[in-house]
């Protein structure tokens, strides 16, 4: 009984990382026929595993990829936290087509934000949440940046903090390279911004939700 319990013990510790081995546990351990590296590895394995099941659990949640109540028509991550939710509704839908949606970040997306503040200021308005949309295909497990799917609808939940009552609503849609074009919003609901955009001219786009 005391040999099962040190085994037992001796392993978890082991595979969390908290101990070394010490003489009489690398005993133990050697019973299983595995090394202290290859039972780290394993334990390795095991939580990069975890951890991407949590992901892709959380990136293709309904939630995240609902607005309103219409759901996105296109599959892919969904990962955007700064607006409530958002949803795409291709004009051509594509067989394989896959997105990842993120909250764009000023420090890394620098020059698009100048771009989006830029448009912001021509309307007369103020830049508010962004997004990082990348498009492509998802095709046998093995994804391909492209821009298939990319017109049409855009539906974006606008955030508590970011709505004003009478206020109108463009999203900029900035491209690689700089270019950008503005959007007019064509929802009647005072929480949801929509658009009709353009086939994108790269595959990935920041489109910025400006209130003006």
């Amino acid at each position: 009984m005391y040999l099962r319990k040190t085994f037992k013990y001796a392993m978890a510790a082991v595979l969390v990382g908290l101990i070394t081995l010490s003489p009489v546990t690398n005993a133990i351990v050697a019973a299983t026929g595995e090394s202290q590296e290859e039972l780290a590895e394993k334990a390795r394995q095991e939580r990069v595993a975890k951890e991407r099941e949590e992901f892709v659990a959380e990136a293709t949640s309904p939630v995240n990829k609902t607005v309103a109540g219409v759901k996105s028509d296109v599959d892919g991550y969904y990962m955007a936290k700064k607006v409530q939710g958002v949803a795409l509704k291709p004009t051509t839908p594509e067989s394989g087509a896959f997105v990842k949606v993120m909250d764009a970040d000023v420090k890394k997306s620098t020059a698009a934000y100048a771009v989006a503040q830029s448009a912001a200021q021509g309307l007369g308005g103020t830049v508010g949440p962004c997004i990082n949309v990348y498009y492509g295909k998802m095709v046998g497990g093995v994804y391909t940046a492209g821009t298939d799917a990319s017109a049409g609808a855009i539906s974006i939940g606008i955030p508590a903090n970011f709505r004003t009552e009478g206020a109108k609503y463009s999203v900029v849609a900035v491209y690689a390279g700089g270019a950008s074009k503005v959007y007019d919003n064509v929802s009647t609901d005072p929480n949801v911004i929509t658009v009709n955009v353009d086939a994108a001219q790269s595959p990935n786009v920041m489109y910025a939700v400006v209130k003006h």
